[in-house]
């Protein structure tokens, strides 16, 4: 029986012998077999086909890629071997940033007429399903619109979300979108990417502000680990590191029988598991200090962190020199896809206030800006109280800035904008520092009145650096 499932994208098993409880053999071991038996037989497509998966377990795409047309150059045996070859070559393209490639796999996968194990209905899936898909928030003021396409970093890195695009002052006569910002940021490139497509959608002439949801999707991904959210967190003068590699463990990708016990219970139950990982990328861009800011139970935190360990990133700069910048990572565990608004409820469960509260004392702010009133929302009216959390971090700068209780996308962004913007005294715990979440009360109030204040003391976040 051959060994890619219907939803595998170039990896063993929907369900890996690791899930199952049973022995995994050693990779290495593996390979050494099968070049073994290519030198029995050259014309092995099966020996060929196993190594290529091995290799693409393995991130080496093009080693794997190579290994495949070999498979597709030799005896052809058994026969779902041209067929899978097909598949999985354009699950390489895919990867890589060629769907051009990719397409062109699949339709020769398709030709074959062969479905063994699914192999058709996988073909036609990719053929049918973009790398980006976009949800509209006033569908009825729209007239056109055009899809997004993934950034580099981001397909590399496999970030999924949603980015949120404002236009502040609504649609001109013409229909064109003004003053777009983004008011969701989801990184790595995407939101670039959002504004550069609804900057060509059209709406209505003369509509009024409004906000769009830009969601970014991977389909048939190898693995059950996803990345959800990602913030950087540079130094002054200092640019941000880039990701250069990703390491996602194929099939279950977890590594021990507690691990593997839990993602039943969540796999029979519907659920999902989250780990936020706030590290460092060094000058020689290898995340360091790896900790645990928020979990949905502890057995996942060494199996997120055995992933991070495997990433590899370009450095962050300043004056010419490779500086050290810490981030913070959100990993998600389930389904092989994860739906928009699956990723936004983790996020909800991820970023919302911690209990039992560890207080820490007042923040001291030392900059603190006031959001603006959107002359938007004067002209229409609207007032109230917007509530939104954020995390101090160990230099007294927010991060992970979320509204909790909004007045609409205007002031909302106005909002995160200005709190983004906010310094802090670096907070204590035990004499050493830690990052802190607090949450954010900004009250508007007509004509032009603008006021806000913390509502609680902080709660501690993580336990200080040794």
């Amino acid at each position: 029986m051959m060994s890619l499932s219907g939803r595998a994208v170039i990896a063993l098993l929907s369900v890996s012998l690791a899930a199952l409880g049973q022995s995994v053999p050693n990779s290495a071991d593996q390979l050494l077999q099968y070049r073994k038996d290519l030198a029995v037989n050259r014309n092995s497509s099966l020996a060929h086909f196993r190594i290529a998966e091995i290799l693409s377990q393995q991130g080496d795409y093009q080693s794997a890629a190579n290994e495949f047309r070999e498979a597709l150059s030799g005896d052809l045996q058994p026969r779902w071997i041209e067929v899978w070859a097909h598949v999985d070559l354009g699950q390489i393209y895919e990867l890589t940033g060629q769907r051009a490639r990719a397409v062109n796999e699949y339709q020769l996968a398709v030709s074959t007429n062969d479905n063994t194990q699914g192999a058709l209905t996988e073909a036609n899936g990719h053929l049918r399903s973009p790398n980006a898909n976009t949800t509209i928030a006033a569908p009825q003021d729209l007239l056109a619109s055009s899809e997004p396409e993934y950034s580099e970093e981001a397909r590399l890195a496999e970030l999924e979300g949603t980015v949120i695009v404002t236009a502040a002052s609504g649609a001109d006569q013409s229909g064109r979108p003004e003053d777009l910002r983004v008011t969701q940021s989801l990184g790595l490139g995407l939101d670039e990417k959002a504004l550069l497509a609804v900057q060509q959608w059209r709406f209505k002439p003369n509509s009024k502000p409004t906000s769009v949801a830009v969601d970014f999707s991977l389909h048939f991904k190898p693995s059950r680990w996803h990345l959800i959210g990602v913030d950087f967190h540079n130094p002054q003068g200092a640019s941000r590191p880039t990701v250069l590699s990703a390491f996602y463990p194929a099939g279950a990708g977890v590594f021990n029988s507690t691990a593997i016990e839990e993602g039943r219970l969540l796999g029979a139950i519907g659920r999902q598991a989250f780990v936020a990982l706030t590290f460092d990328v060094d000058e020689q861009g290898v995340p360091t200090h790896i900790q645990v800011t928020r979990t949905s139970a502890d057995v996942w935190n060494d199996q997120a962190t055995a992933v991070l360990r495997g990433w590899r990133f370009a450095s962050g700069m300043k004056d010419g020199r490779p500086v050290s910048v810490s981030c913070t990572f959100d990993f998600a565990w389930g389904p092989r896809s994860l739906e928009p608004k699956v990723i936004a409820q983790i996020l909800g469960a991820l970023h919302q206030p911690q209990g039992p509260a560890t207080f820490l004392g007042q923040p001291e702010l030392i900059y603190s800006p006031v959001p603006p009133y959107p002359v938007q929302a004067r002209n229409a009216g609207v007032d109230g109280t917007v509530t939104a959390m954020l995390v101090i971090d160990e230099n007294g700068t927010p991060r992970d800035v979320r509204v909790l209780k909004g007045l609409g996308p205007v002031i909302d962004g106005s909002v995160t904008d200005a709190l983004r913007q906010w310094r802090f005294r670096p907070l204590l715990l035990n004499g050493q520092s830690a990052s802190a979440g607090v949450s954010v009360e900004v009250n508007f109030e007509l004509p032009d009145r603008v006021s806000s204040k913390i509502l609680e003391p902080p709660r501690a976040m993580r336990v200080p650096r040794q």
